[in-house]
């Protein structure tokens, strides 16, 4: 008898054990969960299914640039990767490099941009800005460097999963600063509500990708004044943005030359 109590002794410290150990475990999956969501924030303002159909007609529909497919990237007000799609047929017809540039667009864009009237500021319109210029003249030259790109963010989990609703990159601040086209602010009306991203061809074809998506989803602020303004030579005086291969087509932009 004496013997069982110990064997049920043991068993019950073992038992104990076992569950102070997947307490432990609970806790931990809690913690990432919070930072993978801190404080829950802002809701994405395009589901994956709709990110996804509005990338794949918009790079049906354009057809400047490489013809290439695109990465597109969504996040909420407060940086936050909410939907990543793609509009090939699977992860790899598309620049793999190009889906955490894609991500870092976003979050350009959407941290430049105010609630109207102030509103947009498109990752196209950084360019001529932060170039470097002999006169030292530039006024945001070095502007990428203050808000660097989340490696470990970007690049961890399954790349099964990437562009899928489970893409590693959800619900994580990847941030970065993209200082091309491809980037634009998502509006509600008046009011900014987050970001998308656009990577894969050249940086006109990005932007005209991203202006259709964002035309498509009828998330475009009540001025749109965040243009591509295409130039033979992007300075500050200009506030331009270089011409691209096959860029005659791209969609939001000004007067070219």
């Amino acid at each position: 008898m004496s013997h069982l109590k110990h064997k049920l002794g043991t068993a019950t410290v073992l038992g104990g054990t076992a569950l102070v150990a997947m307490l432990m475990s609970s806790a931990a999956w809690a913690h990432e969960d919070a930072e993978r969501n801190p404080g829950g924030g802002p809701s994405c303002p395009v589901s994956h299914g709709q990110l996804k159909a509005a990338v794949t007609q918009a790079a049906a529909a354009d057809s400047t640039g490489l013809n290439n497919d695109f990465w597109a990237v969504a996040v909420t007000r407060s940086g936050q990767v909410c939907a990543v799609a793609y509009s090939g047929g699977n992860i790899y017809a598309q620049w793999l490099l190009s889906r955490q540039i894609a991500a870092a667009k976003a979050y350009t864009a959407n941290g430049l941009s105010l609630d109207a009237p102030k509103g947009p500021l498109s990752t196209a319109q950084l360019y001529g800005f932060v170039q470097p210029s002999p006169s030292g003249g530039n006024p945001l030259f070095g502007l990428e460097g203050g808000n660097v790109l989340d490696a470990r963010a970007a690049y961890d989990g399954n790349v099964a999963e990437f562009g899928t609703p489970r893409d590693p990159m959800i619900g994580r601040r990847v941030g970065g600063t993209i200082t091309f086209g491809g980037g634009l602010a998502l509006y509600d009306g008046k009011r900014a509500i987050g970001g998308v991203g656009v990577s894969g061809d050249t940086a006109c074809a990005d932007h005209s990708v991203a202006w259709r998506i964002r035309s498509i989803l009828k998330l475009v602020p009540p001025s749109p004044t965040d243009t591509i303004t295409l130039t033979a030579g992007a300075t500050p005086a200009t506030g331009g943005h270089p011409r691209c291969p096959n860029d005659t087509g791209t969609q939001g932009q000004t007067a070219t030359n």
